[in-house]
């Protein structure tokens, strides 16, 4: 008799669930609390402080590590053409975009200065610094934080546990209940909110002709959609 290559499943039955649906509904059920929970007060303050910089031509640091990281970059980016100022050096900048500049001090000196040593060479007495944390407590942006209170800039924090940022900071937000998904998430929002914000309330959104309403009404170049 010779051996069959079939292990006996039916090729045409049904995959066995993941568990993904279930997963799927329990991440809106808990970013939606989230939601619900958001401390407008305190976020309101947070946006309040960083428009008005921006408005007043102060430059704005954004940090954070991991995910928090490209969130930084995000929100730079956005905020960059929001406030639409055509010349001079950026107005936000985000502290991880040069991989070379972060890992080379990293090298040279440690981690936990990746961003205080940036700041010491381009903060002025004034400017804002946006420091994004599910913990609030990681090392690099303690530092940063403390650099740049020595700097006279003004710290805001979006965390997702208070720690020791909290207490640093002019300003801060606490949101996700330390959950680094739902924090996360909210990082990006925090970023959307200000960009409204800086464009007067209305939301920003894609047209079949290419690019965004705003970008067509001059707000941006136009050159490219978000």
């Amino acid at each position: 008799m010779s051996q069959s290559t079939n292990d006996g499943a039916d090729p045409d039955a049904e995959p066995a669930s993941t568990g993904a649906e279930t997963v799927v509904k329990q991440y809106v059920d808990d970013l939606t609390l989230a939601l619900t929970r958001l401390e407008t007060g305190s976020l309101t303050d947070l946006l309040e402080a960083l428009v008005r910089a921006l408005n007043a031509g102060r430059r704005v640091f954004v940090a954070g590590n991991g995910g928090s990281s490209t969130a930084a970059i995000h929100i730079a980016s956005d905020l960059m053409a929001a406030s639409a100022r055509p010349a001079g050096a950026p107005q936000v900048v985000a502290l991880t975009e040069n991989i070379a500049r972060v890992t080379a001090i990293a090298n040279d000196y440690s981690y936990e200065e990746i961003f205080s040593r940036q700041l010491t060479g381009w903060g002025r007495p004034r400017d804002v610094l946006l420091l994004l944390s599910v913990s609030g407590r990681s090392a690099n942006l303690v530092r940063a934080a403390r650099a740049g209170r020595d700097l006279g800039m003004t710290v805001l924090a979006a965390l997702g546990n208070a720690g020791e940022l909290a207490r640093l900071a002019d300003r801060s937000v606490i949101f996700g209940q330390a959950d680094y998904g739902l924090t996360e998430d909210l990082h990006v929002a925090l970023g959307h909110m200000a960009v409204r914000v800086l464009r007067g309330g209305d939301a920003c959104r894609y047209t079949a002709g290419g690019g965004s309403e705003r970008a067509k009404a001059g707000d941006h170049d136009g050159s490219q959609p978000f």
